[in-house]
């Protein structure tokens, strides 16, 4: 059973059909009106006012019928319709017999051939008609069974913009409807209503709606075109709107009521200033005339494009078209005999009505969409088989990747590339923070056995085989993927230092796991605290000074951030990269005191010179040592003040590089005069020091 769905301006018929030696079976009908014009010209403007009205057509027929509908074939108004012929040829002499896959893949490569010769952008192909087969260059109305070396054919295709069909698709994902079917009104309409063996005559069809006059011609044998005039029923309405003052669905009640058998000769009714008036038959068919006169002029005109001379035969269908006098109008306008055209009744179809209710010109297309997907006939959705189950591609435009059949599926974006492990939400030092789950790994897809990705293209007849992604457990995160430790690089080896965390209110030193909710805070990692915990690893020296015990470290920790030395006030952040150089020197006196310091400026052999000397004397271990001495463990260091500590002329000799053992002679002159080593120095005294060394 096949759901058939006629998306009209004005309403919306709902079919469930089967079919049984060629007739179809009309099981049940819904039609429900738009309740405010959510559609225009055949054209959807307003998706979720027209979802309504669908969604309530699908769920009475579900009700009624004890079914579930998820399924449906629809047709498109030729607003904004562009055609083009598509051609192609291709050597089968490897085929055994042309079955239907090949016939398809024939038609479907030639409707390819059209798309690239349409010019504008964002086209799609909403359905076609083969003009002519050729087999090893014999004209042949079917191929079908038979074999041959080549086959050739030529399509007239039938393309809309792509926003058309997308508002379709929305309203139906809306609704929970998969689109297996899509085809164009007249399409639709002249299969149901002229079949194969009639084609021989030149018939043109129209289906007259509210929004679109959609036109189909056929001759020779198959249809060779399609056009569209926007004009229809709509421009009556609003004609009657105009004149009479009424509010719109007040004119679509006179003009069916014009349009009806009824045998009142006169209407009352209500304009917008709520004043009570009343119209005759007469009247209304006059005032409604003009408008006839133009639509029809307009479709004469097209039909004449199209056909390059009047046709044979016109029928005409859809509810715009059964206001009083538009066949005899377009019988005038085309040049024809009134006998040749006529308003085609849909109970006079080749149809069974288990529902009694088909009858008039409007539910030709409800019936052509059904039959034409019952038959498929025309169809421009290419065949493809996702794990085993065939799937029908939504409109053709030249190559459909994978994601695009996928989603067509039903297929989510988690059920292709899965879910993230769950995230977990901490406040770190007053701040939101937010650690992301794990991602999955996707879903394995192949296309033919062979491994493919989503941006991959297919084609009619491809198996694609899908799995499921791979979902992980959950990544779990700890304390040093928030608070990372501080990278110290030694040259030869790299250790890490730890800050002080608190968690949750206690103090941690340890990796631990985190959970959702977590409170961290930490406080600024300040150079000096490295320092300080580096120097553990520099040697100890322990020794006595003055009798009290001391143990100092031997070297300096430098700490660089690049070619920066840090000083000791210096923070850092966790995570960062440090470089530490470790200098080892001995610990010598001078390091651990200093006594008072006395200093003198004197010329020392022509130089000005100051000459300092420490306050005090220095004994380690019973012998007397300078304040250069390299401390050693166990020493025993002690410092006394001397009786005299002024500078004298002997403390020259810490400024002269002399050995005063290989001294053989001397001169020492201390203003000028003979001078001995004892004697006290003051600012400003001139010494000079000559002498001779041994031989």
């Amino acid at each position: 059973m096949i759901f058939a769905l006629d998306v009209g301006t004005r309403k919306i018929a709902g079919i469930l059909a089967t079919l049984e030696d060629e007739k179809i079976v009309i099981h049940d009908v819904v039609i429900k009106e738009h309740e405010h014009r959510a559609m225009l010209d055949g054209q959807i403007h307003d998706v979720d006012k027209v979802a309504r009205v669908v969604k309530k057509v699908k769920e009475e027929l579900e009700k009624r019928n004890d079914v579930k509908l998820e399924k449906v074939a629809v047709a498109l108004a030729g607003r904004f319709l562009q055609t083009a012929i598509g051609e192609y040829e291709e050597d089968i002499s490897q085929v055994n017999e042309i079955n239907d896959e090949v016939v398809t893949r024939l038609e479907l490569s030639a409707v390819d051939n059209a798309v690239q010769n349409i010019q504008s952008e964002n086209m799609y192909c909403v359905g076609y008609s083969v003009i002519r087969y050729e087999l090893d260059g014999n004209w042949l109305k079917n191929i079908r069974g038979l074999r041959g070396k080549k086959a050739s054919l030529q399509v007239v295709t039938a393309f809309l913009p792509i926003q058309v069909v997308d508002a379709m698709i929305s309203v139906l994902r809306k609704v929970d409807l998969v689109m297996t079917h899509m085809t164009l009104e007249p399409i639709a309409a002249i299969n149901v209503t002229v079949p194969e063996d009639l084609r021989i005559l030149n018939i043109a069809l129209v289906d007259v709606g509210a929004g679109t006059s959609d036109i189909a011609i056929s001759k020779e044998g198959t249809i060779v075109a399609y056009g569209m005039v926007p004009l229809a029923g709509d421009e009556i309405t609003e004609a009657i709107t105009k004149t009479l003052l009424v509010d719109f669905s007040t004119a679509e009640e006179l003009k069916r009521w014009l349009s009806s058998s009824s045998n009142d000769d006169k209407k009352l009714y209500r304009n917008i200033l709520d004043k009570e008036k009343e119209i005759t038959r007469d009247e209304l068919k006059k005032l409604v005339s003009p408008v006839v006169q133009n639509i029809t002029d307009k479709v004469a005109e097209e039909i004449l494009r199209l056909n390059g001379q009047a046709p044979q035969v016109v029928m005409v269908v859809g509810g715009g078209a059964k206001v009083p006098g538009f066949v005899e109008s377009l019988s005038e306008k085309l040049g024809i005999e009134l006998d040749n055209i006529s308003l085609k009744n849909a109970k006079n179809l080749n149809i069974i009505d288990n529902t009694g209710i088909i009858e008039g010109s409007e539910f030709v297309t409800p019936l052509g969409i059904a039959y034409t997907a019952l038959t498929r006939s025309g169809t421009i959705f290419e065949q493809v088989f996702v794990n085993d189950e065939p799937i029908q591609l939504v409109g053709f435009s030249g190559g459909h990747t994978l994601s695009d059949v996928l989603l067509q599926c039903g297929y989510s974006l988690s059920e292709l590339i899965g879910k993230p492990s769950e995230s977990i939400v901490l406040e770190v030092n007053g701040k939101m923070k937010i650690l992301k789950g794990e991602l999955p790994k996707p879903a394995p897809i192949f296309i033919n056995g062979k491994k493919a990705s989503l941006r991959d293209k297919v084609k009619h007849g491809d198996r694609i085989f899908v799995g499921k992604p791979s979902q992980n457990s959950g990544k779990k995160y700890r304390l040093y993927d928030v608070v990372p430790p501080i990278e110290l690089d030694f040259g030869s080896k790299i250790e890490y230092y730890y800050p002080p965390v608190n968690l949750n209110g206690n103090i941690v030193n340890e990796n631990v796991e985190l959970n959702d909710g977590d409170i961290i805070n930490y406080d600024p990692v300040f150079v000096g605290t490295i320092r300080e915990n580096l120097e553990k690893n520099l040697a100890n020296v322990e020794f006595f000074f003055n009798d009290v015990y001391f143990e100092r470290k031997q070297g300096i920790v430098k700490i660089y951030k690049g070619d920066l030395q840090l000083s000791d006030k210096n923070q850092v952040n966790p995570g960062e990269k440090l470089r530490v150089v470790l200098e080892k020197k001995p610990l010598k006196i001078a390091d651990i005191t200093q006594g008072e310091i006395k200093r003198v400026k004197i010329n020392l052999n022509g130089k000005e010179v100051i000459l300092e000397k420490d306050s005090l004397l220095y004994e380690v271990n019973g012998v007397i040592v300078s304040k250069e001495y390299e401390i050693k463990n166990g020493d025993k260091i002690y410092s006394t003040t001397p009786e005299d500590s002024s500078i004298i002329v002997a403390d020259i000799f810490a400024y002269l590089d002399v050995d005063l053992k290989k001294i053989k002679s001397y001169q020492l002159l201390k203003n000028g005069q003979t001078a001995f080593f004892t004697e006290p120095l003051q600012d400003g005294d001139e010494v000079i020091f000559t002498y001779e060394l041994k031989g």
